[in-house]
């Protein structure tokens, strides 16, 4: 998220629970009121994950261990990459001192792709694509699943 994003979300959030002119006891109170409202709802949310499971939508063992590491909302939005990598061609480009350097290609259209350089660690098995949406969203891209796939 981006800072002013970020601020205008917290915004929202304390909205719920404050008013303009709470004193600074009025101020802690609904403080702590927000905090616990906060934490009743992710037990909810735990609880709901503990008992049910989401079907997997492939049959790739990279997959089920999402399936059982990442909460059901954070495993929606895997899953959407595992979709969407069935779009993609991925070739090994070069290797060299453990790094493997791919291209995965996405054809948009009869002339049109889109192209994405990932690097894989042999050693440590890591992926970093240029796309960046692990480091931003905290979820592997189509991309470096297409290439752990190929791995």
């Amino acid at each position: 998220m981006r800072r002013k994003q970020r601020s205008e979300s917290m915004h929202a959030f304390f909205n719920k629970f404050i008013i303009p002119n709470s004193s600074l006891i009025q101020f802690v109170k609904q403080y702590d009121n927000c905090l616990a409202s906060r934490e009743q709802r992710e037990r909810e949310f735990d609880a709901a994950d503990f008992h049910t499971v989401i079907l997997c939508v492939t049959k790739l063992a990279i997959e089920v261990q999402f399936q059982h590491v990442y909460t059901h909302e954070k495993f929606r939005e895997v899953q959407t990459q595992f979709k969407e990598k069935v779009n993609y061609i991925t070739r090994s480009m070069h290797f060299t001192l453990g790094f493997t350097t791919y291209k995965v290609i996405e054809q948009v259209s009869n002339f049109t792709f889109n192209k994405f350089f990932i690097m894989y660690d042999v050693v440590s098995r890591e992926v970093k694509c240029q796309c960046l949406l692990f480091e931003s969203r905290g979820i592997l891209c189509c991309h470096s699943i297409s290439v752990l796939s190929f791995e």
